[in-house]
């Protein structure tokens, strides 16, 4: 959720009509009507896109992460929420989600090479890149829209019987679990590693504060999260589906160390990535210090309280009424 000016800081002087100004004096919905009236082509598009991706895309994750931590916490609440997930209504939002994570993370490898190349950039290539970024985000969009389709109209309107539950075999073996582990602790290690050095990437002398870490954090998480968030769409939005989601799914995946760790990184990188791009989007919208202030401490507090019941539930598993 990077704002669309950060990207070209150097040419917002000499271009204004192709970079849209921060929200100035405005409120959210007054910006965001500001933002979609803005005539600034396929880029702006892109740039609205990426904000109500990333947005709606926080929104799902609070809400899947808070359900989640339920099988620790209260395992018969988790179970009644994952049987409301099989309505045709929420399986359409499920889609409509996958199309929001595919177009944030494309869009977000798009910002991140300019921001490292930015001599590479112009309103031409802007423009191109990121029609290159709808028709990719369409293009993975619409088989993963018809496998879940299919299974939408089979299992919640036909009611049809739901495949047969998951095995271990198919969750995972000893060795998948050392990879898993392998992978997930080498991107950590690279994503830590390279925000610590701080730095900006456009060739300027910047002193390393916890604001510059945090925007390298913002890059390099958000070229990790690329495989991790992908690879758990895919996995179980649409390999499994909803449909075989419940508590003994949950129960058996946590079996395997490797996706303890791999939804332990996941729940990490995306919860903070999120909350800081939350950050920035307040700083758009909320102008009052005050205001704003309280804003910061209320995202801080939140992405605390809704990690740690991730993480509980991570290491305590499914509660021990339902084991």
């Amino acid at each position: 959720m990077l704002q669309f000016a950060n990207r070209v800081p150097a040419v917002n002087r000499k271009l204004p009509h192709l970079v849209p100004e921060r929200a100035v004096n405005t409120g959210i919905v007054n910006g965001l009507w500001q933002g979609i009236k803005y005539r600034g082509g396929t880029g702006q598009l892109a740039f609205i896109g990426h904000r109500l991706a990333g947005l709606g895309t926080l929104l799902f994750l609070i809400i899947h992460v808070t359900e989640t931590s339920a099988v620790y916490f209260n395992p018969q609440f988790y179970a009644d929420v994952v049987a409301r997930y099989q309505h045709p209504v929420f399986m359409l939002g499920e889609i409509g989600l996958v199309a929001a994570v595919l177009f944030h993370g494309l869009n977000g490898l798009k910002i991140i090479a300019f921001d490292w190349k930015p001599d590479r950039w112009s309103p031409e290539r802007e423009q191109f890149w990121s029609l290159v970024v709808f028709g990719a985000t369409f293009a993975l969009w619409l088989p993963a829209a018809f496998v879940m389709g299919r299974s939408l109209y089979l299992h919640s309107i036909l009611m049809e019987p739901v495949p047969a539950a998951i095995t271990p075999e198919q969750v995972g073996t000893g060795w998948a679990n050392v990879a898993v582990i392998s992978l997930v602790a080498l991107g950590v290690a690279v994503a830590f590693t390279a925000s610590a050095r701080g730095g900006s990437g456009r060739h300027v002398a910047v002193k390393p504060t916890l604001e510059t870490r945090m925007w390298m954090f913002m890059r390099y998480s958000g070229v990790l999260l690329i495989p991790l968030a992908y690879g758990h769409v895919l996995i179980k939005d649409i390999l499994h589906g909803v449909h075989l989601i419940n508590l003994a799914y949950v129960d058996l995946y946590w079996q395997f160390l490797g996706w303890r760790i791999y939804d332990a990184a996941l729940l990490s990188f995306a919860l903070a990535h999120g909350a800081y791009g939350l950050k920035q989007v307040s700083e758009d919208y909320v102008h009052a210090p005050l205001r704003l202030r309280l804003t910061k401490y209320a995202i801080l507090a939140g992405w605390l309280i809704i990690t740690a019941m991730g993480a509980i539930a991570l290491v305590g598993g499914v509660g021990a009424t339902q084991s």
